[in-house]
């Protein structure tokens, strides 16, 4: 490697590297932290808009129990019960209850 020609020299490389040393610290104090990982910014939510989503669900709600209510009022229903119109049921013992 190099030799110093006399030991002022080797002291000099020696305090120039301390020198540069005390520069890069204080420029990377300046600077802050470097992040590894990208930050991951959080999106404020629209309140308006979850609002009126909020708004609309509830008025289609609304309309379906409405269009059920006047079903039920208006109209006859005919109710099928699984396995009573099947023949195969019909000699199954029945359970009872206790």
């Amino acid at each position: 490697m190099f030799a110093p020609q006399d030991p002022s020299a080797g002291s000099r490389w020696i305090h120039r590297g301390l020198l540069a040393f005390v520069l890069l610290t204080c420029l990377r104090v300046w600077l802050g932290p470097v992040p590894m990982l990208q930050t991951a910014y959080g999106q404020i939510p629209d309140a308006g808009l979850q609002r009126k989503q909020i708004l609309d669900e509830a008025r289609l709600t609304n309309q379906l129990l409405s269009d059920i209510k006047h079903t039920l009022e208006a109209g006859t229903l005919h109710v099928r019960l699984e396995g009573a119109d099947n023949p195969a049921d019909r000699g199954a013992p029945r359970r009872s209850n206790p």
